[in-house]
This record gives C-alpha cells, structure tokens and sequence, in this order.
C-alpha cells in the first residue's frame, strides 16, 4: 500500500525523533560512564549540568553519595527515590549515623560532667532519628511571669529589710526600689527564649556533622502527632530567700560609678525540662538565679534583661551538661 504525501512526511518526522533520541541517550549513557569511571563529585555536577534530567541521574546520585557521604544528600536521595533498589545509600547512611553516635560516645567519655540518665537518653535518640530517618527536633517553649513589686510583700516582711539595710549604713529600700513589673513584656521574653533554642543549636552543631539536626519553634497549628519535641515550662518570680517561714525578696544593688541609684529585687527562673520518645524519656527540673554581677549596662531595664537573659543562658548550660555536651563559652552594672 503507497503512503501519501502527508503519510510519508510523518514517517520522516518519526525517524528524525528517534535518530534524536538514540544520539541523544547515548550521549547521556557515555557521560554516565565517565562519571562511574571518575567517582567524583566534580564529575557528577558535570552530568547534572549536561543532562539536568538525565536518565541516569539516579545511578550519578548514588556516585555522588559514596563520594561525599554528605547526610544531606541522603536524605535528598531518600526522598527523590522512595522505592530506589540501591541499598548503598542505606548502608551509607548508617554508617554516617554510627559515625555520629561514636562521635557523641568519645566527647562524653572524655567529660566529667554529665547525667548518666540523660547520657543513656541521647544515645536512644540518635539511635531512633537514625532508625526513622529524622533530623528535625522541635523546642516547645512556655512560659508565665509572676513577679511581685516591693510594696506587695507583707508589712513585716519590708519593715525588717528596711531595718536591715539602715542598720548597716544604707538607704532603706522603701521608697528607693524600682517596681520589677514593669520590665516584662512579650518582645524581651522572646528574645530570651531564643537564647536557649541558639546554645542547644549551637552545641548540636559542635557535637554533630554540619547540617545534620536542625532545631524549629514549635508550632502547635503545624505540628505532627510523630515530631520529636522538646517541651520546656517556665515560670520568671522573685528570687527569695527563705527565713522562719517566710520568703524575703533578694535585693540587688543598681549603681551608676559606684554609688547607689537605687535598689531592685532579683529574679529567679524554674525550668521543667522534658523530652519523649516512644519507648523512653528524660525529664528534669532546674531553678536558676544571675550571676553575682552584671555590668555594661544602660539603665535599670536593660539590667534586669541581662539578668534574665543569665537565667535562660544558666539553663540551658544545665541542659548542655547533663547531656555531656556542655563547653564553656562567655556570658555576654547590677551587684548583689
């Protein structure tokens, strides 16, 4: 049967695609070659540029993977080829995880400061994100303020700090104290929260490879029954101390070159720790206090941010130690 003139235009059309085609592979096939043949990186981005969706770009992957060995690019691989029949890349991930534990295992044994329980807890949970494929941990933090002014504590409690502190040469606090109230607002405690979620951040990434655990604000309209999170409580109050039964607030002296503007009370921070996974978790509580002096400061408001910012950093220190992972780092006037 002849072809018609239209017919034989599509057949031509047909074999020009397939000639394309045909060239067109195994162009593709012998860059995938010199990439096998190279092993390198250099050589997969080469096959990337060339072929940016390329029929072997999953074989250039797994080159590319074994090069590096790069968490990142697991995970990528991971989730670009679910059902990838290469078990190199799984046997590589594990061995980049196990990595990472035995790196955890060597800086705790070569440190004396650490809570054997919270120790046992991390190794669980580094073996379960390695397990379960997680890098994310998200840090749930909520918090009250209940802190009292001078001139809300009982009468005797005030007579005898005033009796106290004229008996020993000084101004009596009545009348020479600055209200505590009003130095709390949401905006300076997000800015101390953002202290803890940076000193755990930043302790993971000394501990870890980069990259490889990232830390997220908890977001209770986002969030997964299955997201590994940190759930930290607390409460900001007077820093008191107890004497026959009653609570005195600790003063703290405000003074501008060394002579005394005026008296401000302390405050104290406790802190409820509490981490789960689905077979296990770790939980401990932690009162805090500033530091003896804190100096460099513009006025009263920004003294009691830096103490508060002391406490939050104070906690999270305390964390960083039971986990074995703590180094100490500066801390960066008031007195007692």
């Amino acid at each position: 049967m002849a072809l018609t003139k239209k017919q034989k235009q599509y057949s031509i059309l047909l074999i020009f695609v397939l000639l394309v085609s045909y060239f067109s592979f195994f162009d593709d096939y012998f860059k995938y070659l010199e990439v096998k043949k190279n092993g390198t990186s250099d050589a997969c981005k080469s096959y990337y540029s060339e072929f940016p969706n390329g029929y072997f770009t999953e074989d250039v992957k797994v080159i590319e993977i074994q090069d590096l060995r790069d968490i990142v690019l697991v995970r990528e691989f991971f989730n670009d080829y679910p059902n990838s029949e290469y078990s190199t890349v799984e046997l590589i991930n594990l061995e980049i995880w196990n990595d990472e534990i035995r790196r955890y295992d060597s800086i705790v044994e070569s440190n004396d400061i650490f809570d054997q329980d919270a120790v046992v807890f991390f190794r669980e949970l580094l073996t379960y994100m390695r397990d379960d494929n997680y890098s994310e941990i998200f840090v749930n933090l909520k918090g009250n303020v209940n802190v009292q002014n001078f001139e809300n504590y009982a009468y005797d409690i005030r007579e005898t700090i005033d009796y106290i502190y004229e008996y020993d040469g000084e101004r009596k606090v009545t009348g020479n104290i600055v209200n505590i109230t009003s130095n709390y607002d949401d905006g300076n405690i997000n800015d101390y929260e953002q202290v803890i979620r940076q000193s755990i951040l930043n302790s993971f990434e000394n501990l870890l490879s980069d990259n490889f655990i990232s830390l997220s604000t908890y977001n209770d309209y986002k969030s997964s029954i299955s997201d590994l999170v940190i759930e930290i409580d607390y409460i900001i109050e007077n820093q008191e101390e107890l004497y026959e039964g009653k609570n005195y607030p600790h003063i703290w002296h405000y003074t501008i070159d060394k002579k005394l503007e005026s008296y401000v009370i302390g405050i104290s921070i406790k802190f409820d720790f509490s981490f789960k996974l689905p077979n296990s978790d770790y939980s401990f509580s932690l009162q805090t206090n500033a530091l003896d002096n804190i100096s460099d400061i513009q006025d009263i408001s920004d003294g009691y941010r830096e103490m508060t910012k002391q406490n939050f950093q104070n906690f999270s220190d305390g964390i960083l130690k039971r986990f074995g992972i703590f180094s100490q780092l500066p801390i960066g006037g008031v007195k007692e």
